[in-house]
């Protein structure tokens, strides 16, 4: 059997698009790929102009040949002779089905139920999608939920299993790295001279502000960004220095050394995705270890927009300090082997999101024995519970809009999540680490093995065969499949 794989990014992009909209489903392919390779012959492509005529090559041999479009049902390639299937994540409870924003009027595949239709089969990456669509669709419409395959891999804890990791560890990455101990946080610096109106700022306005509380030490006045865009002066390419000092500019690229203690959290997010509820995350862990040297936040970000990111973060810092614990950005992408290193690293794993379809981050992390602290809501009720993780609030039924429309207005809903839950979860997982550390090695054990059962190799390569024997009938129709065509 012949597996054709297509995404819209593939890895001499990708690289310059995280962030961007599905960029993710390069990572899905990727991982997808590893598995159907144990079941066939797996191509992947960066043209769908070249699916028919491998298509007719396989039938002329007498092998059944299918192309797997790695992408949201509006962006399949639709009108092929070969049997396409969608393969998606979906975030929200129902799927787009009216044409009423501006922008998808004149192509009805906005309307989900069009390609799903011509496809007649599909799978996705959580039950909850499953849901989502058979609702839409009938509770017949032959859709599997099947997550990303992750491989086994090494534990991340320390050989001698001390989830402090020796009492420290030291991470070495080549990135763009902001760290809360490398700044100057004072409020003072997000005042401008001049207000929004343009009406001068006048000093006396200061007397109406009451006095600072005398009994915290104020922060340093801010650093002056550095300007330089390479490697540090004086440094070689080989070496691995501290964290530059920053200020509201980003920091720059170079091969960074960063001396880790403690408590480690991780986060992997793009912070223009408003459902990854950053800000929660941020707030809820400096107010709970405001006065905790031994708690650091790592934040990966990812996206677009990194410099208003840069900024969102120091503001939020800013109004925040005085904190003792320490928060280090990660900007941009990071190669496999340096993404292997901030895992290993990491202590924890924490989730904040309103909405998910999968979270690859947080499942290839518990894969790697790393407990976390998320809510069990939508695709992560599939693997979320109190033995493998802190089990967070949530709440459904927020109302917004579709993440890809443009009227602004509220189809569908997402989940509220409770911030003083996340803020007694962090107590919860700093004492167990610290008071439990056995209790600590249990988690991380039952992490990855649950993961394994849930999404490793040999489990999804079990599903993807019972659904290829079940879909392929019907799908091998040849020239009969319907052509989609805009009006």
């Amino acid at each position: 059997m012949t597996f054709l794989l297509y995404a819209n990014f593939d890895k001499n992009k990708i690289g310059d698009q995280l962030g961007a909209a599905d960029y993710s489903y390069f990572f899905l392919l990727r991982a997808f790929g590893a598995v159907l390779a144990e079941l066939g012959e797996v191509i992947e492509l960066t043209d769908v102009s070249s699916v028919d005529p491998l298509y007719r090559h396989c039938k002329t041999k007498g092998d059944s040949c299918v192309l797997l479009s790695f992408a949201p049902p509006h962006k399949t390639p639709l009108g092929l002779a070969c049997p396409t299937v969608p393969v998606f994540a979906w975030e929200y409870p129902n799927i787009p089905e009216q044409i009423e924003e501006e922008s998808w009027i004149d192509d009805p595949r906005h309307d989900w139920r069009v390609p799903l239709g011509i496809a007649r089969q599909a799978i996705c990456l959580s039950n909850h999608t499953a849901e989502a669509v058979r609702r839409s669709m009938g509770y017949h419409y032959p859709i599997a939920a099947i997550p990303s395959p992750l491989p086994q891999v090494s534990t991340a804890l320390a050989a001698d299993g001390d989830p402090l990791r020796g009492g420290g560890v030291t991470l070495r990455i080549n990135a763009v790295v902001l760290d809360s101990q490398r700044i100057g946080l004072d409020p003072d610096g997000l005042v401008h001279p001049d207000t929004l109106d343009e009406t001068p700022f006048d000093p006396t306005d200061l007397q109406l502000l009451p006095e600072p509380m005398q009994t915290v030490k104020p922060y340093a006045a801010p650093t002056p960004a550095i300007q330089h865009k390479h490697i540090p002066e004086g440094a070689s390419a080989e070496e691995y220095l501290p964290p530059a000092p920053s200020g509201w500019e980003l920091p720059p690229r170079f091969n960074v050394r960063i001396e880790l203690r403690g408590v480690i959290y991780t986060s992997v997010l793009t912070p223009s995705a408003g459902r990854k509820n950053w800000e929660d995350l941020v707030t809820a862990f400096c107010w709970t270890f405001r006065d905790n040297e031994e708690a650091t936040l790592l934040l990966k970000l990812t996206g677009k927009e990194l410099p208003h990111n840069h900024l969102q973060l120091l503001m939020m810092l800013t109004k925040l300090a005085p904190f003792k614990c320490r928060v280090i950005a990660i900007y941009g992408y990071l190669s496999d082997q340096d993404y292997t290193a901030l895992a290993e690293a990491s202590t924890y794993y924490v989730n904040t999101s309103l909405c998910e379809g999968l979270c690859l981050p947080l499942v290839e992390f518990l894969n790697r024995g790393i407990p976390a602290i998320a809510p069990d809501n939508t695709a992560m009720a599939d693997y979320i519970r109190d033995d493998i993780a802190f089990v967070l609030k949530s709440y459904p039924g927020m109302p917004t809009n579709w993440p890809h429309g443009d009227h602004q207005i509220n189809r569908t809903s997402y989940c509220q999540l409770d911030w003083e839950s996340l803020v007694n979860a962090f107590k919860e997982s700093y004492a167990m680490v610290n008071n439990d550390p056995a209790r600590y090695r249990r988690m991380a054990s039952r992490a990855q093995e649950s993961i394994q059962a849930y999404c490793g190799y040999n489990a999804v390569k079990r599903s993807l065969r019972r659904f290829f024997k079940l879909a392929l009938p019907a799908l091998d129709v040849g020239t009969d499949t319907p052509v989609f065509q805009l009006n």
